[in-house]
């Protein structure tokens, strides 16, 4: 098979992409590397010698290029990572999310149009749930938006479910929950050193003597040990969901849409502890204010994907803590 990857160079997209190529299929990444580092396109160059091409191109401003791209590359499907996805700078900074996701993704769908390319996995988000009241969360859950970030994500869902009643692609949007850790050849990592948003890499900062202190973003929620509680997936889980939804797509059509996530809740200092706990390391922490679009819990209910995917999540919290050290320690940051 003959897939297009978008956002290939980031921590989940150059995972995708290596996995694939583990499975014989052929690879474009395209990436303007404004989110990552061409060190992950070297990486996974330097193994797979045949069936990958990488293009450094704007999906937002370099609209003929794609177009070019997509015609002479020819893919059988698209899988679409790329997106900027920082909370935090999105609401300080709504027009670049804006123009960067969902300008981007428009441009992506009248190139896949043009071309007659009609497969599409969608890269979203729990985000889009917001503070939701349904614990866990299933897929007909209320869509609201508490950031710049979740409502571009929204945006673009509603567009490719419009593009795809009309009958222009079939697409499966996937809302990830908090993908952590490394897969098993330990290749690829959340980069610790690029000002990282999520809690994973931070904690990973602390450990290499990076940061004195991780800062837990609130600790008054109304939670089990008043941190926010999240649904986090290993990295391989999530990567496996996406070729058990590749497979499906190919036998349906219109839009349908999956949560990717362990179904289980677990709170900022519990990731901490188990952290400590499998890797024998201290990570020293201090409680700082609440941020700016986030939740006090957020879980998924992922048993359509189950049902529908014939996919679940098969790691655990240690697991996910263990791998995602490893796999940065073994790079020579230690």
């Amino acid at each position: 098979m003959k897939i297009l990857v978008t956002g290939g160079a980031g921590y989940i997209g150059a995972t995708f992409a290596f996995e694939a190529l583990k499975n014989n299929h052929k690879v474009l990444v395209i990436d303007n590397f404004s989110n990552s580092k061409p060190e992950q396109i070297l990486k996974i160059k330097n193994i797979f010698k045949e069936n990958f091409e990488f293009t450094e191109l704007d999906l937002a401003k370099e609209y003929r290029q794609l177009i070019n791209c997509v015609e002479v590359f020819r893919p059988d499907i698209v899988v679409h990572f790329a997106g900027l996805k920082a909370v935090g700078e999105s609401q300080s900074n709504p027009i670049k999310y804006w123009d960067n996701n969902v300008i981007s993704s428009i441009n992506l769908i009248k190139a896949m149009a043009i071309n007659k390319v009609k497969k599409l996995i969608f890269s979203s988000s729990a985000t889009v749930y917001g503070d939701s009241k349904f614990q866990p969360i299933p897929e007909t859950a209320e869509i609201k938006s508490m950031s710049v970030y979740g409502s571009t994500k929204i945006a673009i869902e509603n567009m490719l479910s419009e593009v795809a009643r009309e009958g222009t692609i079939d697409v499966v949007s996937l809302r990830y929950f908090n993908p952590v850790g490394s897969h098993k050849e330990k290749l690829i990592y959340e980069d610790p050193l690029n000002s990282p948003n999520n809690l994973m890499p931070r904690i990973i900062r602390v450990a290499l003597g990076i940061d004195k202190e991780l800062k837990i973003y609130g600790n008054d929620y109304q939670t089990k040990d008043g941190s926010g509680e999240r649904d986090y997936i290993h990295i391989s889980d999530l990567i496996d969901g996406h070729f058990s939804a590749i497979d499906f797509i190919f036998k349906t059509h219109g839009k349908k849409i999956f949560n990717l996530g362990t179904g289980k809740s677990t709170s900022v200092i519990e990731l901490i502890k188990t952290f400590e706990l499998v890797n024998s390391i201290e990570i020293p922490f201090k409680i700082s204010k609440r941020r700016p679009g986030d939740v006090a819990i957020c879980y998924a209910d992922p048993s359509l994907a189950k049902e529908v995917l014939d996919w679940q999540a098969k790691y655990n919290l240690s697991d996910m803590c263990m791998d995602a050290w490893v796999g940065v320690k073994d790079h020579g940051f230690n």
